[in-house]
């Protein structure tokens, strides 16, 4: 059902800005045109040949005033309202509905402001001819509202029928994201199960091996499926499944990598300072694989025999709104016949997800220690 179809053709008038300011023009120039070729009828107009309003009132104070407040009183708020509805008409004319309606009836209550403050000039000044004519226009003002209020009354009813299928689908559609958010959030939760299978399979079979190589390596794939598996815990118990909170997981997935990799007698401390950031699934993944390497790194050769210390993992934004994510230790630092860009599983597989993801990756000796520093960019939407 169009609007169109409803709105009848006495209201097309109403609905150009246009032919109204003509007809605002027409009736101006008739009112000057009539002054100035009947020169005495702003004489006639302003007569003042009557008794004021005054000596009706039996020139009683209380009576008086009370319709000089009551007047004055009705024709501001009749003011008032002309005046918004005016305001309201100029700035939504290409939204409302019933513009021409809108000022049809700002006119109106216009006119009745008037009327009301005439019979508060007329107390005094018995300026009735004014009060008249004032009255006239006042009446054509209702008679044409009137006439027009009516024909509005079917699009009216269409719009009323259109509001409540807008809610009644809106409402549709809310209870199916509810249902499609509740087959994601389980979806989530099955896989990260899965996952915790699959690292549990790992740990399994790294105990039963006599290989300790062949161990170390099903330790390493266990820790690198669990930090893809804690992405989905960390989604199915948060609010939104647009995204995730990469401060939080990473965060998480540090003390957990910490506590895997825990042997008895060497203290090291993990400290994190990481700024918010939603990121994608498939962006927080990959991230989290390399930051699963880059401390497994610093735990595995930063610390030898048995000595302690300390690793910090910071995310901030950096000036070229790429962000950058670090992993620094304490320790005894890169060996000077390491081989960075070798054929070592670990910063290949760095490298690898670094490709993947468009950034950039350094691993440098400091003064203290070693970073290792990914930079890598957010779609501005995720954030």
């Amino acid at each position: 059902m169009s609007s169109p179809s409803l709105t009848p053709r006495i209201l097309e008038p109403f609905r150009s800005a246009k032919l109204q300011l003509y007809a605002l023009g027409i009736a101006s120039t008739l009112a000057i045109g009539s002054l100035i070729l009947w020169p005495r009828l702003s004489e006639r107009l302003l007569s003042t040949d009557f008794l004021p309003h005054l000596y009706c009132y039996l020139r009683n104070p209380a009576v008086v005033w009370t319709h000089v407040a009551a007047d004055s009183l009705i024709g501001v708020a009749y003011f008032a309202i002309s005046i918004t509805l005016g305001y309201l008409v100029y700035k939504g004319w290409h939204d409302l509905p019933f513009q021409g309606l809108l000022m049809a009836f700002g006119l109106f209550i216009l006119a009745c402001g008037c009327t009301h403050l005439m019979e508060v000039v007329t107390v005094w000044v018995p300026v009735y001819v004014v009060s008249a004519a004032v009255k006239i226009l006042t009446a054509l003002a209702s008679v044409t509202t009137a006439v027009v209020l009516p024909f509005t009354v079917p699009q009216t009813l269409a719009l009323v029928q259109q509001a409540k299928t807008s809610q009644r689908v809106t409402a549709e559609l809310r209870a199916s994201e509810a249902r499609k958010d509740a087959l994601l959030r389980e979806v989530h939760h099955r896989v990260k199960n899965n996952m915790a299978v699959i690292c549990s399979l790992f740990y399994l079979q790294s105990t039963h091996t006599k290989d300790e190589e062949a161990g170390r390596i099903f330790r390493d794939m266990e820790r690198r499926v669990h930090s893809m598996a804690l992405v989905h815990e960390s989604l199915y118990g948060s609010e939104s499944l647009a995204g995730i909170d990469f401060a939080e997981y990473a965060r998480a997935l540090a003390e957990d990598i910490l506590s895997s990799h825990g042997s008895p007698g060497v203290s090291v401390q993990l400290k994190t300072k990481l700024d918010r950031v939603i990121m994608s699934v498939d962006l927080a993944v990959l991230c989290g694989l390399i930051l699963n390497e880059l401390i497994s790194n610093a735990l595995k050769h930063a610390f030898p025999n048995g000595a302690g210390g300390k690793i910090q993992v910071t995310l901030h934004l950096g000036d070229k709104g790429n962000y950058r994510l670090c992993v620094e230790d304490n320790g005894v630092g890169i060996p000077a016949d390491l081989d960075v860009k070798g054929k070592s599983l670990g910063l290949r597989l760095v490298r690898s997800l670094t490709r993947q993801i468009g950034g950039s990756f350094e691993l440098v000796k400091v003064d203290r220690g070693t970073s290792a520093c990914l930079t890598f960019a957010v779609d501005p939407h995720e954030r």
